[in-house]
């Protein structure tokens, strides 16, 4: 069982009421998107889109127009059925950079960073699909006092949290120039408390359409996280990046 499997896609679905993956919700996508004009003829890479919720909202409130990545199947079918006005493609972060080169002026990432599993290369890979000053976008979980291993459960061993600590050197190193970092801790500290009330509220409709097995495994799931957030261990953050002008300062990667 995983949350970011088809099924554990869909439980979230039914509990936040909408083909979001990540808190907070359109409440989030908003908080992100603040400072970005509405421009319809901006093109924008979704990285990690899920169901694709967060792509069509951005699409329908003049953002831009929207192109939205991940790597499975089974969902994007779903995501390509469910918004039909925009364009879904099956890839893998890491190899992103080979499909488009130069290509996006906006870039952003919902509760997916903390997942890849080697991030300075996805932000390299990234950084080959953005235009010269394309901006990018990181809505994302933090290792707040770089404590999170000794805290985490065998469900979130794969997990890489961001450790602001260094973090501006590694966007440098891969070609990003850091712009601002937003704490919004508090935030997913409230989000979090209300999903876990609503895993409550709907646990007839869940155990009916998934079974008890998965609702005991998504409940504790959240319950989990929710403990690391009031703990002070996990947070949250918005990163505001600009792609680096002189392209010559990304470090080569060396297998």
């Amino acid at each position: 069982m995983r949350m970011n499997s088809p099924i554990g896609k869909a439980i979230l679905s039914l509990v936040r009421e909408g083909n979001y993956a990540h808190p907070g919700e359109e409440e989030a996508i908003e908080l992100v998107f603040a400072s970005v004009s509405e421009d319809p003829s901006r093109l924008i890479l979704d990285v990690g889109c899920g169901r694709g919720g967060t792509a069509d909202y951005v699409r329908r409130h003049g953002w831009g127009r929207v192109t939205a990545v991940d790597i499975d199947n089974e969902t994007l079918s779903f995501a390509a059925k469910e918004y039909p006005k925009v364009r879904f493609i099956r890839e893998d972060v890491m190899k992103i950079g080979a499909l488009w080169h130069s290509a996006f002026d906006l870039i952003y990432l919902f509760n997916s960073f903390y997942a890849f599993p080697d991030q300075d290369e996805a932000l390299r890979q990234i950084g080959r699909t953005a235009r010269q000053g394309a901006t990018l976008l990181v809505f994302d979980y933090t290792d707040v006092e770089g404590a999170f291993r000794q805290w985490a459960n065998s469900d979130q061993a794969f997990w890489a949290p961001i450790d602001l600590r260094g973090f501006s050197g590694r966007l440098e190193d891969t070609g990003w120039d850091l712009e601002s970092t937003t704490d919004i801790t508090d935030r997913y500290r409230l989000w979090y408390r209300q999903l876990v009330a609503r895993f409550q509220s709907k646990k007839s409709e869940i155990v009916g359409g998934f079974g008890e097995e998965w609702y005991d495994y998504a409940y504790t799931t959240y319950t989990d996280l929710l403990r690391l957030i009031e703990n002070n261990v996990v947070g949250g953050v918005i990163i505001k990046a600009r792609r680096a002008p002189d392209k010559s300062r990304i470090k080569r990667f060396n297998p």
